[in-house]
């Protein structure tokens, strides 16, 4: 629910029609915040909002008439007309996620969207450069960091996250790396196969050191299949919740001119 597009790297049409709403949607970005940053903009606007319009003189004030005609009748004031709340903002925050951007840098040469790669390539650079400011946000892995290390996602991104490989010891351990060459290691959390139906245990959280983070789980006293739901699909479910509770409007990239 939390996704309004997905686009696999196989249909050169498609890829095509991706990089050129991408690239218009920077344009259209780029004219509404006429050179403001995208957190000053919304700041602006929702001051803009909050601001209250000075009142209509009277005629009698507009013909000098400043003192109202005294009558017996006690007149109230017309109450504020309630204004709609405010429906979603024209620029909400984007975040492209890329997997693989190593194969869109160096498709193979039996790739089915080879041809299209160059296309992707320039509008998810366009996005390194000019997104931030315009509150449009990349995320991209890589398989192979030699293939991307000269492209200019590479060179303009703020942060780099190094995960060790899977044969390593301690699966999920990495570092995070700053463009200031500051450098914080981390052990992420790895959550693979499915809720077994018959679970007879509820999950349970205790503390585990560093030096036995990355170690296999205890074994369960009961072995259960695991043909449940995955826990992947039960935060989409709650997301899809969510999302209908606030009447949430899904936001999709212009068509493509």
């Amino acid at each position: 629910p939390h996704v309004c597009a997905h686009l696999v790297a196989c249909d050169p049409l498609r890829m095509r029609e991706f990089a050129q709403a991408l690239g218009a949607e920077l344009k259209r970005r780029a004219e509404l915040l006429d050179g403001a940053a995208f957190a000053e903009w919304h700041a602006r606007r929702e001051v803009s909002d909050r601001m209250v319009a000075p009142r209509q003189p009277s005629p009698g004030e507009l013909l000098g008439d400043l003192d109202s005609q005294r009558t017996g009748t006690l007149r109230l004031r017309a109450s504020a007309v309630r204004a709609d709340p405010p429906g979603p903002s024209p620029l909400p925050r984007l975040v492209v996620l890329v997997d693989d951007f190593d194969a869109l840098v160096a498709p193979g040469l039996g790739s089915a969207g080879r041809p299209a790669a160059g296309s992707v390539v320039r509008a998810l650079e366009a996005v390194a450069c000019d997104g931030a400011r315009l509150g449009v946000h990349l995320v991209a892995t890589s398989a192979r960091p030699d293939r991307t290390a000269d492209t200019e996602l590479a060179r303009t991104n703020p942060l780099r996250i190094e995960l060790d490989a899977p044969d390593q010891p301690g699966p999920g351990r990495g570092r995070l790396r700053y463009r200031d060459g500051r450098t914080v290691p981390f052990q992420g959390g790895r959550v693979t196969g499915r809720i077994p139906r018959t679970a007879t245990q509820r999950p349970t959280v205790v503390p585990v050191e560093w030096e036995r983070m990355g170690d296999p789980p205890a074994r369960r006293p009961v072995r259960e299949l695991g043909n449940g739901p995955t826990d992947l699909a039960l935060l989409a479910s709650a997301l899809d919740r969510a999302s209908h509770l606030v009447s949430a409007i899904p936001v999709l990239f212009p068509p493509a001119p």
